[in-house]
């Protein structure tokens, strides 16, 4: 079984440039995607975030801000091979752009 995250509103997920490799499936709510404070973008239910810091040098590359409560499903980096962390960064790119 997976560790669990319950998140209050404003509440942070991860901090842009802090150290991480877990990976977090988003169960319910919205996230803010902010990158140097600002807000780039929203990630819903479904989601699977945090996979850059994987692959980028461990640094986060934004910051998870809960828009509502929300919940995610920690997902520890061993249980993902390193081609699918890849095909999740780049697909993350293409809908960032």
């Amino acid at each position: 079984s997976l560790d669990r995250r319950q998140l209050a509103e404003g509440e942070v997920l991860v901090e842009q440039d802090e150290p991480g490799t877990n990976m977090f499936l988003i169960l319910d709510g919205m996230l803010d995607v902010e990158v140097d404070g600002e807000t780039v973008a929203q990630v819903a239910p479904g989601a699977i975030v945090g996979e850059r810091a994987s692959i980028e040098g461990g640094l986060r590359t934004a910051t998870l801000r809960a828009a509502t409560k929300a919940r995610a499903v920690v997902i520890p980096p061993e249980l993902v091979e390193a081609g699918e962390i890849t095909a999740l960064a780049s697909a993350h790119r293409r809908e960032m752009s």
